[in-house]
């Protein structure tokens, strides 16, 4: 267990760059199946149609965390067939990953449209965008005014 985050996974070894790392692992069913699941933490969205849930059934990759800064990308993978609705879901390290680090990939702003209502980041990057802070803080706080000169060609008249 790790911190607030619950469930997570750590290497036990170094990782390097562009390594298959897992797959994520479990059945296939349509949204609207996913729709009448009592629990859906563990869905991952295959496209509007589809998606895998490992609840009942996967591996190691269901505990894998989100992070706002993930060393793991997950990439749709064809093996056995050219069917676009059902991809194999493989992770793959976007970096050079040390023994002991935790293994993480970014849930999308889809997933946290839906669930920041309900909790929020535990990633603790400095980059978060989906922290209470980062949530709470609205576009506009995010702006600031540029000390950069306006470049942009406009044809105004002089």
């Amino acid at each position: 267990i790790t911190g607030n985050k619950g469930w997570g996974v750590r290497t036990l070894q170094d990782i390097p760059q562009g390594s298959f790392v897992c797959e994520y692992v479990g059945e296939i069913i349509s949204e609207g199946e996913a729709d009448t699941r009592q629990n859906d933490a563990y869905l991952f969205s295959l496209d509007d149609k589809y998606c895998i849930d490992a609840r009942f059934y996967g591996n190691i990759s269901r505990f894998l965390n989100h992070m706002c800064e993930p060393n793991l990308f997950a990439c749709r993978v064809f093996t056995t067939h050219q069917d676009l609705r059902f991809p194999h879901i493989a992770f793959f390290a976007s970096e050079n990953v040390k023994a002991g680090e935790e293994l993480g990939f970014n849930y999308g702003d889809h997933f946290w449209e839906v669930k920041g209502k309900l909790f929020s980041c535990e990633c603790g990057s400095s980059k978060c965008k989906y922290s209470s802070v980062a949530m709470a803080t609205t576009p506009e706080d995010q702006q600031q005014p540029s000390a950069l000169p306006d470049t942009s060609s406009s044809s105004g008249a002089s």
